[in-house]
């Protein structure tokens, strides 16, 4: 891979870096807001519902809750393997800009010798 793949190989990663955190913080959002979203619920219907069919909605809309509860924490797990890929892609960037420089500044030895039969003082 030439210095320049390596680099655009490092921007890449950087750039996916960048999107899979704030995939990870959006994930962060939602589960939060689902976990606040069915208490208030709730609340609401038995100020405006009572009987039986109150007391089911209540229950399923709680077993739902817990359902809700465990996708949302499935989710923040999500979301933290993504913070983490994101942390391991900015770590392969900067080693990929690294190789890039050593390959540039090994390239640049090999060229930056002086020209063959040019010595000073032949006669």
């Amino acid at each position: 891979m030439t210095p320049a793949e390596l680099r655009g190989l490092a921007d890449r990663n950087v750039a996916d870096a960048a999107s899979l955190g704030a995939d990870a913080e959006h994930l962060r959002i939602q589960a939060a807001a689902l976990r606040g979203v069915l208490e208030p619920l709730i609340v609401l219907s038995r100020q405006v519902w009572m009987g039986p069919a109150a007391t089911e909605f209540e229950q399923n809309t709680r077993r739902r809750g817990r359902v809700l509860d465990q996708q949302a924490d499935r989710l923040d797990r999500i979301a933290h393997e993504l913070v983490g890929r994101a942390r391991r892609l900015r770590s392969e960037a900067a080693a990929l800009r690294a190789q890039a420089s050593a390959a540039e500044a090994a390239a640049a030895g090999f060229s930056g010798g002086s020209p063959i039969g040019t010595q000073s003082g032949v006669i």
